[in-house]
């Protein structure tokens, strides 16, 4: 089944019904499933049973199980990671949903908006098995509304209790057959004892589980001849074991059944396996007490079951609660086939929101436009009444615009006497038949209206273009006017003055084709001439200059004048003459230096000895961080010799290899792991050429950025967004009709015009953070786009097969980077060609709006994509005990933390694997110390309703320490997101010891009491702001506050000294001004106390770990963001520890620092560039990690001996880091203050001890044999 039929969405009340309509154990005739195929309810040609819901199927009643189900409240929706969930179960037939909403946390949604869910991805899809026995399948969702995104996953599956365990338990003869045994063996005991019915045998089991689950103190090991137990479960529970054992329950040699040990400690929702399994145990049985006969219920056993039902708490947490219905319901006639169904709607909707949903199906799916305004049409028809008139207002709206209905497609091929059925049929019979018929009558508009219909029906561009009889794209002006894509401006003009000499009546047409050609291309030349009739130089001003480079704010630095400069030219590289002189005028008119000396060609710095140099990267295009990643992955020496000697490190595709390969805690399919090859060759490519070019930059391809900044798992939902579309805006938009490039803002509240076309977020979640995903990508970093409030149409499918376009990526080889050659063109005499098919021209331009959107991603996720990518493309060193892959990338950039909570009941453990530490500056400026404990700092937190501590420390530390640092924030009151410009203080050079697990007292000591001391700062910072009054608006303290007070006290009886009664409170007045002067001097000196207390504190925290210093890390990388989260620019600072510089790379251009203040100091100036992004490296290992020059440019003889040599050679060794050598620092079990003499022997599998390891480079014969650093004193 092609997965276009997945492209269609749902409104989420029609969501949700279809929820409680789908059944998997009775699947429709059609074998269509509900939740994943439908709709349309029938693909395109079905012919076979017209059934959608089997007669068998359960029409659920779902009710919510409370201690599984959380549902979020809407104002707490717009934070990181909020998500609601909701579980329930059956009533009638006990099947299991879940249904999981993640909210994007990026704009509220109105009152009126409705989710439009469309269907991504399935897991478990043909009924995975749980070790329980429940038939499994789970379904991923998302909402078509750009300015949206929320993600939803569906989780359906089937009852825990199987048909043998439900006989046991429901069973007449089975009951009383167990009972009269038990009875039998223990007549004494017995005597009297009744025989329990079903009913009994499942509230005592009920009983059993809730006590264990919910009241522990009364969940106590059961004798096996417990009268209530022996009698229900048989002797000794033999009979039972089965279930029991199922249960959880364990026998005990002793003669007693010990109950299920779930975690009560455990806050809900429930998180815990066990804990949820015994739930929903609880509530089936529970189910099947109510299920049994009246004549059994003669005891309330289901009064303490309370139900509600789920539909409530399913429509809160997909925010559809209150949609609009029709109050005509009863009046609509019943429809005659599926089209409500079709069109993601439910009858009892509202006639606005069910044309609202007719948008969105066209949006997302417009190759079957006209079959969603037939459903539209004919729901018209069924509703009559007013319903009618305002449905069929938006179809006759439809209409002028270009739509039709499938009807409209067979009477178009009628009036040409054709039948869309003839699979014969051609575009040159179709066009031929056409202009016969033309020839012979007077209706040509209805003639060309019905062809157009048919040209759009075939997707023939060919047959709508003959149709128009004129020119209405940029390919079709290419064609009328004999021109190719890469022909010289000055010959287009040159056939479009032939075209129009040759035939002076179609100047008109030709003139809108060199205009459509011209925005095309962006092209200045071609807009003066048509403008003027002349091919001189345009003439500019500075306000042109500024609009030329798309630049809206002239307030700009030069570095963001610099980076739209080199957008646009790459963007439209015919066109660098033209911004090169709109620089020029902006140098001039700036009177900068820097500018001046960048047109002036300065910048190329031909004194340089290029192989001591690093290499640029040219920008190619709006990719943002992507030069600044790519350098700085090529200056870690191990990685690099890696990628370079891939073939000798790549991991096999055997099905034994590709079978225990798992990164990032899951499996790894073969499809990823060929991708991620891909990536790394393509990789390689680009090193490859950083270190032999002879040439001070080097530009990479389209290709690994797309697959740099796009996860596979991302891949086919960006494809989907980023499909060709007319209405498709590159950029920001435009400003006066020009273009906007540049990198994306991250969405605002701002109200837009309905009309305004923009382009909207895409929040799409990732391998290794699948519930973060969506929403905490646009907080957690710079990586910013452009969003609006309203809810705009997203990007089209394409009409081609889906598969050609996402299921093979590898065959999109022909990028815009790649050289194209110049055709030469026939003289004008000849016949135009035909319409170019659209295929590979999309092709070419999706492969550029994919890399747009993919440059939209977070950064984190991005380097988390080329971590996992690398990973999956190379071969394991070793597996871990989870099974997960050990390699040389994660011995490289993976650290793991170790997470304690300590209570009265002890203390538990739990460690996680990260690539890099998140630290935030929204609260101030701070140094790096600083912003590295908020990381691991103490905390408290509630478990089991009592206070407990909650700490990290670092079990594993990697040699290249990444630091990402959260700039990007969310202001609730705004509903906008900011940038936090806050300082945030460098130093050279950190000493981790302090975050290290060890169980030292010392240090454990000296930690407790820098979290005693920044708890003491937050009550002082408390009172500081209650006697600054900071919460308060009229710029007074407490100090001035008292002192003015006083002041008036002591004036009135001076103003007002004949008023009556004056002398009696002239001494009142005297007494309350000098207690109101005590308190101001009183709180002026506590002010005083806390500035000087508070500096205190912070130097004995400061100086708490001034004397452990093994674990030194130094500076390596700084990731810069200059701009707001509008509009910026993005460059890297790498240090070079051999050359004792700091080096400036920004894209093609990269210079000396000259003062490293630009790096380190506070500007103390609005908006200053800020680090977003920071690297340490090992101090003892930074000359073997890191090596920011590696230039071997060959001779020019040898390069012309190895024209026809392949571009990227083989290595012949293995990789230059061994694979049994695990690149961390030491374990730390003990650490020891400055002075210490005892050392601690090391890990003799850690870098940090003397092996010799053979590092390989490019081009040497001989092997250069590095040791990994001398003994460390890691005590």
């Amino acid at each position: 089944m092609s997965s276009s039929f997945k492209r269609a969405g749902k409104t989420a009340p029609r969501f949700l019904t279809d929820i409680h309509l789908y059944d998997p154990v009775h699947p429709p005739a059609s074998g269509r499933n509900l939740l994943v195929d439908i709709p349309p309810v029938f693909p395109d040609g079905y012919d076979g049973p017209p059934e959608w819901l089997s007669p068998s199927a359960c029409n659920h009643v779902y009710i919510t199980k409370p201690n599984q189900t959380l549902v979020v409240p809407p104002e707490q929706r717009q934070g990181r990671g909020a998500s609601s969930k909701v579980c329930a179960v059956c009533s009638k037939c006990r099947l299991h949903t879940q249904v999981v909403v993640n909210y994007s946390g990026n704009v509220a949604p109105t009152s009126s908006h409705l989710h439009h869910l469309v269907y991504q991805s399935s897991s478990h899809a043909n009924g995975t098995v749980t070790p329980k026995g429940q038939r499994l399948e789970t379904h991923y969702y998302r909402c078509s509304y750009l300015t949206c995104g929320i993600t939803v996953s569906v989780q359906i599956s089937s009852p825990v209790l199987n048909p043998d365990f439900l006989q046991l338990l429901t069973d007449v003869e089975v009951v009383n057959k167990r009972a009269d045994e038990a009875i039998a063996a223990h007549p004494e005991r017995l005597e009297g004892i009744a025989r329990p019915q079903p009913i009994t045998v499942l509230d005592n089991l009920r009983t059993y589980l809730r006590n264990s689950l919910q009241e522990p103190q009364r969940s106590k090991p059961i004798s096996a001849i417990n009268k209530r137990f022996v009698v229900c479960f048989g002797v000794d529970g033999k009979p039972c074991k089965d279930l029991l054992e199922f249960l959880e329950f364990s026998y005990r040699d002793e003669g007693f059944w010990d109950p299920p040990e779930p975690s009560t400690s455990e806050e809900l929702p429930f998180q815990n396996e066990l804990n949820i399994f015994i739930d929903n145990v609880i509530h089936e049985l529970s189910i099947l007490i109510e299920q049994r006969p009246v004549s059994e219920k003669k005891t309330p056993y289901a009064l303490n079951y309370s139900t509600s039902a789920a539909s409530g708490d399913f429509l809160l947490a997909l925010e559809a609660a209150n949609y609009a219905k029709s109050t005509r319901l009863i009046e609509f006639d019943m429809p005659g086939q599926p089209a409500y169904e079709d069109l993601g709607v439910l009858e009892d909707m509202a006639s606005d929101l069910i044309i609202k949903a007719y948008h969105r199906q066209v949006a997302v799916d417009p190759g079957r436009g006209p079959h969603y305004l037939q459903c539209l049409d004919s729901i018209a028809q069924w509703r009559g009444g007013p319903d009618r008139d305002t449905i069929n207002e938006a179809v006759v709206t439809a209409y002028s615009k270009g739509a039709y209905t499938t009807n409209d497609i067979l009477k178009a091929y009628e009036y040409f006497g054709l039948s869309p059925n003839d699979r014969s049929l051609t575009e040159e019979v179709i066009i031929g038949r056409f202009n016969a018929y033309l020839s012979s009558t007077t209706q040509e508009t209805e003639a060309r209206q019905q062809l157009w219909r048919i040209g759009d029906a075939r997707r023939s561009e060919r047959i709508k273009s003959a149709a128009e009889d004129r020119v209405s794209t940029a390919e079709q002006a290419l064609v009328y006017l004999g021109v190719e894509e890469n022909t010289p401006d000055d010959f287009v003009i040159t056939m479009f003055t032939t075209k129009v000499n040759d035939s002076p009546s179609s100047k008109e047409i030709s003139e809108k084709a060199l205009s459509l050609i011209a925005e095309k291309r962006n092209s200045d030349t071609l807009r003066h001439y048509l403008k003027t009739g002349e091919t001189g130089a345009i003439e500019m001003d500075v306000g042109d200059a500024y609009r030329l480079l798309q630049i809206p704010d002239r307030t700009v630095g030069d570095d963001a004048i610099l980076a739209a400069y080199t957008i646009c030219v790459d963007e439209a590289p015919t066109q660098v003459e033209t911004y090169t002189r709109a620089l020029t005028i902006i140098a001039k008119e700036k009177d900068s230096p820097m500018l001046s000396s960048f047109v002036s060609g300065s910048t190329t710095h031909n004194d340089r000895n290029l192989s001591e140099w690093p290499v640029g990267l040219q920008n190619i295009g709006n990719t943002c961080y992507l030069n600044s990643l790519l350098q700085f992955y090529f200056t870690v020496r191990p990685y690099r010799e890696m990628v370079l000697d891939f073939e000798n490190n790549k991991t096999d595709l055997d099905e034994e290899s590709l079978r225990q390969k798992k990164v990032g805690s899951r499996k790894v399919s073969r499809l990823e792991v060929e991708r991620s090859q891909k990536f790394l060759r393509e990789l390689r490519g680009l090193f490859h050429n950083m270190i032999t070019t002879p040439r001070a930059f080097v530009r990479p391809e389209q290709e690994l950025a797309r697959l740099t900044l796009i996860s596979s798992t991302n891949e086919a939902e960006i494809r989907r967004r980023s499909t060709i579309s007319g209405i498709r805006p590159f950029g920001l938009g435009e400003i006066n009709g020009a273009p906007v490039a540049g990198p994306l803002g991250p969405p605002e509240s701002m109200r837009v015009d309905e009309n305004e076309t923009v382009v909207d977020q895409i929040a799409i979640p990732t391998e290794e953070n699948p519930a973060k995903d969506p929403q905490t990508s646009d907080i957690d970093s710079e990586a910013t786009l452009v969003s609006e409030h309203e809810e705009t149409e997203p990007l089209p499918v394409q009409a081609a097969p889906v598969s050609e376009v996402s299921d093979h990526p590898e065959k999109i080889t022909n990028t815009p980077s790649q050289p194209q050659t110049v055709k030469k063109v026939d003289p004008p005499s000849r016949p135009p060609p035909e319409p170019p098919r659209p295929a590979e021209a999309d092709r070419k331009r999706q492969l550029i709006e994919e890399v747009e959107l993919g440059a939209q991603q977070d950064v984190t996720e991005v380097i988390n994509n080329v971590l996992f990518q690398s990973e999956c493309a190379i071969r394991p060193r070793g597996i871990a005990p989870d099974g997960e892959q050990l390699d040389q990338v994660k011995d490289l950039f993976y650290g793991k933390t170790k997470s304690y909570i300590t209570a009265q009941n002890g203390t538990r453990s739990k460690e996680e694997l990260w690539s890099d530490i998140k630290v935030d500056v929204a609260s101030g400026s701070r140094d790096i110390y600083s912003a590295i404990d908020g990381a691991f700092d103490m905390q408290e937190v509630f478990v089991d309703d009592s206070l407990v501590e909650q700490f990290g420390a670092i079990s594993k530390l990697p040699p290249v320490l990444q630091i990402q640092v959260q700039r990007v924030q969310f202001d609730p009151v705004k509903k906008t997101s900011f940038k936090s410009t806050h300082h945030l203080d460098l130093k050279e050079t950190i000493y981790l010891d302090r975050y290290m697990d060890t169980q030292k007292q010392d240090i454990v000591k000296r930690r407790r009491d820098c979290w005693a001391w920044k708890r003491k700062l937050v009550g002082l910072q408390n009172r500081k702001a209650e006697l600054l009054r900071l919460s308060d608006n009229d710029g007074e303290n407490m100090p001035a506050l008292f002192k003015n007070a006083s002041n008036l006290l002591t004036e009135l009886p001076a103003v007002n000294p004949t008023e009556e009664g004056a002398g009696d409170s002239s001494g009142f007045n005297a007494e309350l001004a000098a207690e109101l002067e005590k308190l101001s001097q009183m709180t002026q000196a506590e002010l005083a106390h806390i500035e000087q207390e508070t500096k205190d504190i912070e130097g004995m925290i400061s100086s708490s770990f001034n004397d452990y210093t093994k674990l030194a890390y130094r500076l390596y990388a700084v990731f810069m963001h200059q701009g707001s989260v509008e509009f910026g620019h993005y460059y890297i600072y790498i240090y070079d520890f051999k050359k004792d510089v700091w080096r400036k790379y920004n894209d093609n251009d990269i210079t000396e620092v000259k003062d490293t203040a630009e790096i380190f100091r506070n500007p103390n100036r609005a908006n200053p560039p800020t680090p977003y992004f920071l690297v340490y490296v090992n101090a003892a290992m930074k000359d073997r990690l890191v090596e920011p020059v590696c230039r071997e440019i060959p001779s020019e003889r040898t390069t012309a001996e190895n024209t026809a040599t392949t571009v990227v050679p083989q290595t012949d060794g293995p990789m230059n880091v061994d694979v049994d050598t695990e690149m961390k620092p030491p374990s730390y079990f003990d650490l020891k203050p400055k002075g210490d003499l005892e050392v601690t022997n090391l890990d003799p599998t850690s870098p940090l001890s003397p092996t010799a390891v053979p590092l390989k480079r490019k081009g040497s014969i001989d092997q250069m044999s590095i040791t990994m650093g001398a003994p460390v004193d890691a005590s």
